[in-house]
């Protein structure tokens, strides 16, 4: 079996006037041959607003509001 990568991302926000950064998304790409076929995933994903969330967070279609 041939090698395969994945990455794992967590998107953080800090809004002005908090101290620290909040977990808004996180998702990964799907198992790619290589890490830049990976890492085009990753950014096709986060360009296009595809990350998941769970309670408490934005929808990623509303973070750039």
């Amino acid at each position: 079996m041939a090698d395969e990568y994945r990455i794992d991302f967590t998107i953080t926000r800090r809004r002005d006037g908090e101290d620290d950064f909040r977990e808004i998304g996180f998702g990964a790409s799907c198992a790619c041959s290589d890490v830049g076929q990976a890492a085009g995933e990753v950014e096709s994903l986060v360009q296009n607003r595809m990350w998941e969330t769970s309670a408490g967070m934005p929808a990623p279609g509303d973070i750039d509001r």
